[in-house]
């Protein structure tokens, strides 16, 4: 582990617990009182499910919109879902309706299912018609809050270009959009995000999606390597808008020790700073606290 891993994952954290008993212990610290605040309405989870094609892939979407559900509540987030209603007809215009309509000032957006790529368009597949990632990009650009995208379909890595931005964080389970078989990478990426102590890599008792990210790759990584395949998909991460991304190998623990491009620096720092279910500290916190405590934790 390198010296900066070691900064942020040893340090920082003693930081963050000189922090924590200082807010207990005096409740008026900065002019702002401990009273219990949660994410509430603050943020908004939709989660949006595509086309199963085969049963199988049915059940799988289902068990994993079944647990962004239980986080959802855990983490006291607005949850909403896209395509389980048995109509499909109008899911592509309710997609971009929740970027015009939503007043959360942050929103998750989910993507669960399959994605497809011609050699010229890449397309997340509803139940009715479909979008394209260029589609999704213009749609996001009307909202003016803190997004998240996570695309979990195959054929997803073009999201990364189309997506990236300032106050976003683009996560996909394909590094390009000619990555076309079907992704188990949201299947650990959804296990992750609900909070699973494997992927709790800095120890503070919750998961970010930056944990969540680099919990599934691994994941991913293993199966392809205990069933002695060639591993068919690569997932990527953007936090710093620059529409390159980086890959999971490029960290040690959540330290990001590779850059795609200088002149932007590294993915990550915002993506550790998203955790849907909160710890019982954190949970206790009022926005302004939270956000303090975000500040003395950057490197």
């Amino acid at each position: 582990m390198g010296i900066a891993s070691l900064e942020r994952n040893s340090v920082v954290p003693m930081f963050r617990k000189v922090f924590q008993l200082c807010l207990i212990a005096f409740p008026v610290l900065s002019g702002f009182g401990l009273v219990s605040s949660t994410l509430g309405a603050d943020l908004k989870v939709v989660v949006v499910v595509g086309a199963e094609g085969e049963s199988e892939y049915g059940e799988d979407f289902r068990k994993r919109t079944d647990l962004w559900r239980s986080a959802a509540s855990k983490g006291g987030a607005d949850f909403h879902v896209i395509g389980m209603d048995g109509k499909g007809a109008g899911d592509r215009e309710k997609v971009e309706k929740v970027f015009s309509s939503t007043e959360n000032p942050e929103l998750w957006m989910v993507l669960i299912g399959h994605g497809t790529y011609d050699g010229r368009t890449a397309k997340f597949n509803l139940r009715g018609p479909d979008f394209t990632d260029e589609e999704l990009g213009r749609w996001a650009d009307l909202y003016e809050g803190e997004f998240s995208l996570i695309n979990t379909a195959s054929a997803s890595g073009s999201f990364i270009k189309s997506l990236a931005g300032p106050n976003r964080v683009v996560i996909t389970a394909t590094k390009s959009a000619s990555e076309i078989y079907y992704s188990r990478f949201g299947i650990y990426f959804t296990e992750a995000i609900t909070g699973k102590p494997e992927a709790d890599l800095d120890n503070d008792d919750q998961v970010s999606l930056l944990e969540a990210f680099l919990f599934a790759a691994s994941e991913v990584s293993l199966f392809f390597e205990k069933e002695g395949r060639l591993a068919t998909e690569h997932s990527v991460m953007d936090d710093n808008g620059d529409g390159i991304g980086s890959r999971p190998e490029w960290f040690e623990g959540t330290t990001a020790v590779q850059v795609a491009n200088e002149k932007s620096g590294p993915d990550g720092e915002r993506a550790q700073q998203k955790v849907l279910v909160r710890n019982d500290f954190e949970r206790n916190l009022t926005i302004e606290q939270r956000l303090s405590l975000i500040h003395i934790s950057e490197p």
